[in-house]
């Protein structure tokens, strides 16, 4: 393996915790996360992307609809229940190999592993994520009416860590397989690409590197002192300039990550309002008119300067304006140095400024509650509680909003985004991981409004991540078996119920903090009772023989398993 690319991957290992994985395993999450990280605008857990043993010669595969992906079939079907429109839907596939060269046979090996995905009428694999990946895929098509332009979008990578030279084998191969996917008529775009040394540092190199962008700005005023507001200016910008230097990646794909705390996704160019946008931008000459019918785009970040007439940005977020900015990116074509679009700029690092600014910016239309979850008053305090075992062992780091540690040299072992955090604690305190396994957006609408009322308490989101973190430490040292990840969240209840007892207070009441101490001084050290207790527990699940994944998704195994403890 090239000396670069093992050195980004010995840093990726270490951030994880995957030491205790075989390489080729460790080169194919790698992988995996640093070509879906830039596609998606939301967390996602490495276990629910990458294949196993038993894959037909795809290591990745990630069905993202709306720039989240969508892990089951249920899920799917509850996202196409709701009256939305016009619903992004992309098919993403990874092949990883070690070797410096592409390999045809193993590309052809790729290809027919796609097609019989995307094609079979009878889908027989050995592989739980892509038996899973293809439910949620005929779910999608069984409602191409509510997808945009009627069909998903198909990606392909091939990445290996030599340098792609176009050799004639595996471009005319490439070609062949573009032209089989374009007859079955299944898809709107088909993108099949082969990532070589280079783009593959660029892309891992893009997870943990923040965003800077700088533009000409045509006119712009500084607002007066504002509390809270280091700097705040309204401007004005060529929009061919802001979509070219804001919103493109360096291979030509919309930047998804600066959408992140824009919690409206985009609602689709078929969407009246953004046809209307649309119109406007390919008017002709009242394209010139836009700035004052458009409301603008609100941009937040924490380190804003003004040289001049050049505006500088870093780590910025579109809080408002994603309709606007994406109808924008759609129609670039149509952009000329005539067209300008309005900027309201502000910089903070105030969270609470921050966190007004996402809510108030986005109160204009009817937005779901559970989209504004960053926001409410307990994950604040959740974050804070955190934040006192700073020094300590035990010290784990609350990602409040997404990237919010990125650049600061924290091992991403050690940090817990709220998705992952709330998966957590329904597992382990609501004893629901079926939900937390596979049916996350079913968690939000049943759990959130009990686990993130104002009176939890914190420890419990505590209590929950340091337990998961000592399983990953384990895992990762070969401690405990390595396919025990798999049944982190059924683990989680029966360690809870093994150190302190299967009776749970209630999550607001005074009780649930000593029961939640118990877990806290057991796990925040390397000591007996945590390995112990985890030993217990891998051992119940063992006992119940070889699991499936349909088994996993039932409630009633972990009633099975609870009743074993002694």
């Amino acid at each position: 393996m090239h000396r670069i690319i093992k050195a980004h991957l010995d840093s990726f290992v270490q951030n994880f915790g995957l030491d205790g994985v075989a390489e080729s395993m460790q080169f194919e999450q790698f992988s995996n996360y640093s070509v879906i990280a830039s596609r998606t605008a939301s967390s996602y857990e490495l276990d629910d992307v990458t294949t196993g043993e038993g894959d037909d010669g795809t290591d990745g595969i990630a069905i993202i609809i709306d720039e989240d992906i969508v892990i089951s079939e249920e899920d799917a079907q509850s996202i196409f229940t709701e009256p939305k429109r016009n619903r992004d839907v992309e098919v993403l596939f990874v092949q990883a190999k070690r070797s410096d060269s592409f390999d045809l046979g193993d590309f052809l090996k790729f290809k027919e592993s796609i097609l019989k995905f995307v094609n079979a009428d009878n889908y027989n694999v050995n592989d739980d994520i892509q038996i899973s990946a293809r439910k949620v895929f005929d779910v999608a098509m069984d409602n191409v009416p509510k997808i945009r332009f009627g069909k998903p979008n198909l990606t392909a990578r091939y990445v290996a860590t030599g340098v792609y030279k176009q050799p004639d084998a595996l471009e005319v191969a490439k070609r062949e397989f573009e032209n089989q996917l374009k007859e079955l008529g299944l898809f709107t775009s088909i993108d099949i690409q082969f990532i070589g040394r280079d783009e593959l540092t660029s892309l891992w190199v893009a997870t943990y590197s923040g965003v800077s962008a700088q533009l000409d700005m045509f006119s712009n005023a500084p607002m007066p002192p504002i509390a809270g507001i280091n700097e705040a200016y309204l401007a004005v910008v060529r929009a061919r300039e802001f979509v070219d230097k804001l919103l493109l990646t360096d291979d030509g794909n919309l930047r998804t990550q600066v959408f992140e705390e824009n919690v409206r996704a985009f609602l689709g160019s078929e969407n009246p309002v953004n046809q209307s946008i649309a119109s406007t931008l390919n008017s002709g000459f009242a394209a010139s008119r836009f700035p004052v019918l458009n409301n603008g785009i609100t941009i937040v970040s924490p380190n804003v300067i003004v040289q001049g007439t050049i505006l500088h940005l870093e780590n910025y977020q579109i809080v408002n304006g994603c309709q606007t900015s994406n109808i924008l990116f759609e129609n670039k074509a149509a952009l000329d140095d005539s067209i300008m679009v309005t900027l309201k700029v502000v910089e903070t690092i105030n969270e609470d400024v921050f966190s007004e600014l996402v809510r108030a910016t986005n109160s204009q239309t009817k937005v779901d509650e559970t989209q504004f979850l960053s926001l409410q008053p307990i994950v604040k305090k959740i974050e804070q509680y955190f934040n006192t075992y700073e020094g300590m062992e035990g010290r784990l780091y609350f990602e409040r909003r997404d990237r919010q540690y990125i650049g600061k040299d924290i091992p991403a072992i050690r940090i817990f985004n709220l998705h992952v955090a709330a998966k957590s604690v329904a597992a382990m305190f609501f004893q629901r991981p079926d939900l937390s396994f596979k049916y996350p957006k079913r968690m939000y609408d049943e759990l959130a409004p009990k686990m993130f009322s104002d009176d939890v308490k914190e420890i419990v989101f505590y209590a929950a991540c340091i337990v998961l973190y000592r399983l990953y430490l384990l895992v990762s040292n070969s401690t405990l078996p390595q396919n025990m990840r798999r049944f982190k969240w059924h683990i989680l209840v029966l360690v809870r119920a093994i150190v302190a007892g299967q009776d749970i207070p209630k999550l607001n009441s005074r009780q649930i903090e000593p029961y939640c101490q118990k877990l806290v001084d057991a796990f925040c050290q390397h000591g007996e009772i945590a390995i112990n207790s985890l030993r217990q527990a891998v051992e119940i699940v063992q006992s119940m023989g070889d699991v499936t994944n349909d088994r996993l998704k039932r409630q009633t195994i972990m009633d099975e398993m609870l009743a074993k403890i002694g």
